[in-house]
């Protein structure tokens, strides 16, 4: 971890300025802060637990996706639960020019977007019109 703890231990300051990040051309928020250094020396531990490659140092997440450096090459990851390759950043400096101050608004209005009604209940609606 020597040559990229200083990108490591100012990890946490990212949560200040940045709100989301593009991964494969998609701008996607970053809905969990970036870790702080206590946080990522504790995850070294639990790697094994959670079926990460020990060759990579997890730095945001959940356990389920992680942004990981890979110590070796420099390289940051993007992993799914299931541990495959989302992403793959060929630097820090590469990963840090996908971050954006842009927040992710989502329309959280549940939105009708088509509808029908099964031959039953037709059935039942046009027997109630005849009887008044």
């Amino acid at each position: 971890m020597n040559d990229y703890s200083k990108f490591l231990k100012e990890a946490e300051d990212m949560n200040k300025k940045f709100a989301s990040i593009y991964l494969n051309c998609e701008i996607e928020p970053l809905a969990m802060p970036f870790w702080s250094w206590q946080e990522i020396q504790n995850g070294l531990d639990l790697r094994q637990e959670w079926e990460v490659d020990i060759s990579l140092i997890p730095f945001y997440g959940d356990w389920h996706k992680l942004f990981c450096l890979k110590e070796s090459t420099g390289e940051i990851v993007a992993l799914n639960d299931d541990r495959e390759v989302l992403c793959t950043w060929a630097s820090i400096k590469n990963f840090k020019s996908c971050l954006s101050e842009k927040e992710i608004e989502y329309d959280d209005r549940p939105q009708i977007e088509s509808a029908s009604l099964s031959h039953d209940l037709s059935d039942k609606s046009n027997g109630l019109k005849r009887k008044h």
